[in-house]
């Protein structure tokens, strides 16, 4: 592990060929290592600074120098940010000469784990910055915002406050039993008290679990027939030629995959070889490999065309769907007459109708989103995490106050309902991150950008 007390600089923008290029440099020396390259030193207190960056005597860069002092910067130490003209070299040039100074460069989100380490954010805020950079869809950034900005942690605070409450009452009766009339102790109160925090946590459960779903991405496979358009369907969802598009069926041999982003819910698109009864070895395996992933999916797009609607394959597809969210997609809409049209809606009234070749999908895409909007979650001011693991830890948590809550309803000893309760403290102390190994911490933050 790198000494956290070294002063540390790396570019918190990508290093391009670009206007402007973002220097960040953290530590008790990043005044005097930016020092050392002016003529006109920059004073120890926060404020915006034009200068002129040297390298001995020649000028390499005109610069904006914004300066922070511990405790009052995002790491809680001392930082100077550089603001330099942006290009491969010039930005490299001036980072070399920071770290002839003294500087080291900065690990993977380093900046954000001194932060952390340094109170100024809690985990949950870490995990939050960490959502807004790689959000991929509106209810992400929404999520990541939230939780970066603290406004709704406050809830781990008060379950956590809540929960010591209890646990507090269980050991005075433990400790002094001839007290059993203390207010609020007895085990009808405790079991409401428990009721109450059991809902909250398993809410925010089911809401994480559900705004996890939408933002890592609905797994979604598009199946059906050889030639019905499954590919030009993927090509026109995606915006691009992701899938050989042909007439000659088969041509999909195996699987296609992609990603989209529609408003507040992310697909994870599987384009599957089509089904049909073939002799090709290689085709008959991605044929079952399609049907497997049937069974997998989240979502299944199948898509039938007026000519195959009904035919034998298309009913064993229909059989594989019958307990699978799935859309069923009539493609090739522009060759149906009215009356083909009306049949198909009077016969399949949940049935939308594409034209992939001509790029007419809109139906499609409104179905999924009314499929996967959830109004609850996108007006929610409440906590919602959507980082795995942050939910693998609530989970937990719910788990111990639901075996403390039925410890207490069979009447077992109060000391074993404390055991519970305590463990399940402690998992809420591990997802603010009051108390954490300093490994995982370490891991944590290395999934980081560099220079955040």
């Amino acid at each position: 592990m790198a000494n956290l007390n070294d002063t540390i600089v790396a570019p918190a923008t990508n290093i391009a060929t670009q206007a402007i290029a973002l220097i960040r440099i953290s530590g008790d020396d990043a005044f005097a290592i930016t020092n050392q390259l002016l003529k006109k030193p920059v004073p120890l207190t926060k404020g915006v600074f034009v200068r002129k960056l040297y390298d001995n005597n020649a000028l390499v860069d005109e610069v904006v120098l914004t300066t922070f002092v511990n405790p009052q910067s995002f790491t809680g130490e001392n930082v100077v940010e550089i603001a330099c003209h942006g290009g491969i070299l010039n930005t490299n040039r001036i980072i070399k000469l920071i770290l002839n100074q003294g500087a080291r460069m900065a690990m993977k989100g380093e900046f954000s784990q001194r932060s952390f380490l340094n109170g100024k954010i809690d985990l949950i805020q870490a995990e939050g910055i960490n959502d807004l950079i790689h959000a991929t869809n509106d209810l992400a950034l929404k999520i990541g915002i939230d939780n970066m900005s603290g406004a709704n942690n406050q809830a781990i605070v008060e379950l956590k406050a809540n929960l010591m409450d209890i646990i507090s009452r269980i050991q005075v009766s433990i400790d002094y039993p001839d007290y059993d009339d203390i207010e609020g102790s007895s085990i009808s109160d405790l079991t409401k008290l428990l009721v109450l925090i059991e809902q909250q946590v398993t809410k925010l459960v089911i809401r994480s679990k559900m705004a996890n779903k939408s933002v890592e991405g609905i797994k979604t496979a598009i199946v059906g027939q050889t030639n019905v358009g499954k590919s030009s369907i993927l090509n026109t969802l995606l915006n691009e030629d992701k899938a050989i598009v042909t007439d000659i069926p088969g041509t999909t041999r195996d699987i296609v995959e992609g990603q989209i982003s529609l408003g507040n819910v992310t697909l994870n698109l599987v384009d599957t070889a089509g089904i049909r009864q073939t002799d090709d070895v290689v085709e008959s395996l991605g044929i079952q490999k399609s049907k497997s992933l049937i069974n997998k999916a989240d979502l299944v797009l199948f898509v039938v065309t007026k000519d195959n609607l009904n035919d034998e394959e298309n009913t064993e597809i229909f059989k594989l769907l019958s307990h699978k969210p799935h859309i069923l997609i009539v493609n090739k809409s522009e060759l149906l007459s009215k009356e083909e049209l009306k049949m198909i809606i009077s016969k399949y009234p949940e049935a939308i109708f594409t034209s992939a070749i001509n790029y007419q999908i809109d139906e499609l895409i409104l179905k999924i989103q009314n499929m996967y909007i959830n109004e609850e979650i996108l007006a929610s001011n409440e906590l919602i995490l959507i980082n795995i693991n942050q939910i693998a830890l609530i989970e937990k948590v719910q788990e111990k106050i639901q075996q403390s809550l039925q410890a207490i309803q069979n009447f077992m000893p109060i000391d074993i309902v404390n055991v519970d309760l305590y463990e399940a403290w402690n998992f809420l102390n591990e997802l603010i991150g009051e108390q954490y190994d300093e490994e995982i911490i370490d891991n944590i933050f290395r999934k980081y950008c560099l220079g955040k």
